[in-house]
């Protein structure tokens, strides 16, 4: 049996490295077609002289110009694999994992922001709720700049939603999904118009479904006060589905030659629905406490308008002015049931209007500076109500049915200089300002602590190592920071679902949980360093090296204490403002034609496209002893590789045929003197292809999560408490059918 095959892993990690160090060797690049698709460039501050070009710039182009180093992905990339949320087509970007439900860069999830449109998302937005088919790119960036946010230790993923076609668009899908015995349909259309030559408007939607299986066991060990462990195994039946849509009309008008006014409407809505079944339950040892059986439901509403102002004057000058006004709203149902009767219901809302308003002011000076200088205004309401009773009592009187809120108010001023020092330097730098002002207010408790004021310098230099560019040398020095989320802030107490009687202890485990309304921001300074290679056919590799130190680090801090809402001590969960950290890596990454990064294996017209990421990450906490003190949920290493094939001569149009595989090794985390998780590995392994019916039909079909992985973890506090969790994900089948016009 061939290695490949007995060792699959192995193989494809062997592969990762060799596609990356061959194309960072420095072989020689072969003129060949690109194999990029060309895509509009990106609306940035810097003046640029006009150029003309017979095409459009290419995505590794626009990566090439940009002093701050970034990645940007185009439509054709991000909808290959013909994912229901833009978060699975996230997770398959080179550097990106899910961490905690949300995507991390450097394995950092808590600190990357996630932007909409250059803009900061609202709190709690799920990208599982957004369709890729309303997405123009994706833009990536590790370090960050001052004119959108320094509110990035990890760096920012920059959603950037569809406009305006340049001429008349018409385009249809329908979606059929399979996974387990579970079927789910979805549906997008697309229709874009240009009226008068100045005026046009896009109008796209989506809707989608989801409808999923898990099997899951969990086994607890609990050690009593009295010296005894309590140990049983419960296995169960995970089921959630729903359904949303997305709609995003878009009006853009072009005033004059050199001003124009875009705005557009988002609304994303839907239903959720989970059921968490117990199928067995064993005792081993004592009096085991066991979870709840679960069905819950809710529903979500996410709605935006914007507008944006540009005006570029004579040329060398340019303003933007930009408005949003948001309102999120979700709502849901909790029921707990204990020997078939319903025992724990919660009904809770969530309120959360924001305005935003923001302006910035470019100036070509002397020819090779672009001087930027704007602000940004934020003004943010989170309230939210909730009322859990236990078998018709109100657990917390003083607090169930009663208003939470936390309000934040920011102010920003930035001033960046984008130099070009010659043809092959460039320099950037910007310092950015920002005052925060956080006020919670729960049942008999307000809190108005002192606005935190952070200011960010930034520094970047990119350098040619020749004439066309085609070697770059780059470096960043930054400040960053993250601000404590809302709900951190929020002195309100949540009661342990599996502990509810609060004449009794619960354990280190089930914890209750409170917020902190004295946290401060995390601070971070670092570097990165980075070499990158573009091949003539429009392929990349690079190496970066990082660093970051980050202060006032944020963790979770388990402590026995007595509280208010119990007659007894309970273990408390709550964050605070714990140490300092150190983190740094490597990150490999490589892509482009096959002939180009391994000419030695593959002609120059080979049709196959190959790109391939290793990284490399290392973190220590300190104030929590070692070995394994890292940053929560950043794993060691991760890799991914991934194809693209045109197949001819099967029909008459070519046929694209791909496929992704990413990993992750299992790992250990430290996370107090008591407390630690541990992970299992993780792999997916995703296929698509691409099958043309005519020149206006095609038909994709796909294939995601093939040979899955169980998802395991273990959480252990001292050493005789510990929950194991392993649940079996499923592989999901899909066909999609585009009609374009």
């Amino acid at each position: 049996m061939p290695e490949s095959s007995r060792h699959p892993r192995w193989f494809a990690l062997r592969a990762t490295v060799l596609a990356v160090s061959s194309a960072l060797v420095g072989m020689p690049a072969s003129a060949q077609n690109n194999s990029e698709t060309p895509t509009e460039t990106p609306s940035a501050q810097r003046l640029e002289r006009i150029e003309l070009s017979a095409r459009p710039q290419t995505t590794t182009e626009l990566r090439r110009q940009s002093t701050a180093a970034k990645q940007i992905y185009d439509e054709e990339e991000i909808q290959k694999f013909g994912d229901v949320s833009i978060g699975d087509a996230i997770k398959r970007l080179p550097g990106v994992s899910f961490s905690g439900g949300g995507p991390a860069l450097r394995g950092l999830g808590s600190y990357t922001r996630i932007l909409i449109n250059g803009e900061p998302a609202p709190p709690n937005f799920d990208l599982n709720n957004l369709n890729p088919s309303q997405v123009k790119r994706i833009e990536v960036a590790r370090a960050a700049t001052a004119d959108q946010t320094a509110e990035a230790i990890g760096g920012t993923i920059n959603i950037i939603l569809k406009e305006p076609p340049r001429s008349r668009t018409l385009e249809a899908q329908a979606r059929v999904s399979y996974q387990y015995d579970n079927p789910a349909a979805g549906l997008n259309l697309s229709w874009g118009e240009r009226i008068q030559g100045s005026t046009a408007f896009n109008l796209p939607f989506s809707y989608f479904e989801w409808n999923n299986f898990n099997a899951v066991r969990a086994k607890t060990n609990v050690s009593n006060a009295n010296g005894s462990v309590a140990t049983g195994t419960r296995v169960s039946e995970q089921h959630p589905f729903g359904r949303g849509y997305n709609v995003t009309p878009t009006l853009n008008w072009k005033i004059n030659e050199v001003a124009s006014l875009n705005t557009q409407v988002f609304i994303n809505q839907g239903r959720w629905n989970w059921s968490d079944i117990t199928t067995d339950r064993r005792i081993v040892s004592g009096q085991p406490v066991f979870a709840d059986d679960s069905r819950n439901f809710g529903n979500w509403l996410n709605a935006r308008l914007g507008t944006t102002y540009t005006n570029s004057f004579d040329g060398d000058q340019r303003l933007e002015l930009k408005a949003n006004v948001q309102y999120n709203a979700n709502d849901f149902t909790a029921r707990g049931f204990r020997g078939g009767a319903e025992r724990r219901l919660t009904v809770a809302e969530n309120k959360n209007p924001s305005v935003t308003q923001s302006g910035q002011y470019s100036r070509l000076v002397a020819d090779s500076h672009t001087v930027t200088a704007g602000w940004n205004f934020e003004w943010r309401d989170w309230i939210g109500r909730s009322r859990t009773t236990e078998l018709g009592v109100p657990l917390l009187p003083i607090y169930e049915g009663q208003d939470v809120e936390a309000r934040v108010t920011r102010l920003s001023m930035f001033l960046q200089d984008e130099w070009e020092v010659n043809k092959r330097l460039s320099a950037y730098a910007g310092l950015r300002g920002e005052r925060i002002e956080t006020k919670t207010k729960t049942p008999g408790l307000a809190s108005n602590p002192d606005p935190a004021l952070v200011v960010t310098p930034m520094f970047h230099l990119k350098y040619k190592l020749d004439e066309k560019g085609q070697h770059l040398f780059r470096s960043s020095l930054t400040s960053t920071f993250k601000a404590p989320e809302p709900m951190q802030l929020l002195a309100r107490p949540l009661v342990s679902g599996s502990y509810s009687d609060l004449s009794k202890p619960n354990d280190a485990l089930s914890t209750d949980r409170i917020g902190n309304p004295a946290l401060k921001p995390e601070l971070a300074t670092g570097f990165d360093v980075a070499y990158e290679r573009y091949f003539t056919g429009g392929g990349v590799a690079s190496a970066t090296v990082f660093y970051r130190h980050v202060r006032d680090l944020i963790r979770n801090r388990t402590t026995l204490e007595p509280v208010s809402w119990a007659s007894v001590p309970r273990y408390v969960s709550r964050p605070v403002n714990f140490d300092s950290a150190d983190t740094f890596g490597l990150e490999l990454e490589a892509r482009g034609r096959a002939g180009t990064l391994l000419p030695f294996a593959f002609s120059a017209k080979t049709p196959l496209d190959l790109r391939a990421s290793l990284n490399f990450y290392e973190s220590k906490v300190k104030g929590v002893p070692g070995p394994d003190n890292r940053l929560d949920r950043q794993q060691p290493w991760s890799a991914t590789l991934g194809l693209d094939y045109v197949l001819s001569g099967v029909i008459a149009a070519p046929i694209r045929l791909g496929g992704s595989v990413s990993f992750t090794p299992a790992y250990r985390t430290q996370q107090s003197s008591e407390q630690s998780i541990e992970f299992a590995r993780t792999r997916t392994f995703d296929l698509y292809a691409n099958v043309p019916l005519s020149p206006t039909m095609s038909v994709r079909l796909i294939a995601n999560n093939l040979a899955p992985v169980a998802s395991e973890n273990t959480v252990a506090f001292g050493t005789q408490s510990s929950t194991n969790t392993v649940s079996k994900p499923r592989t999901w089948y899909g066909l999609i059918l585009t009609v374009k016009g």
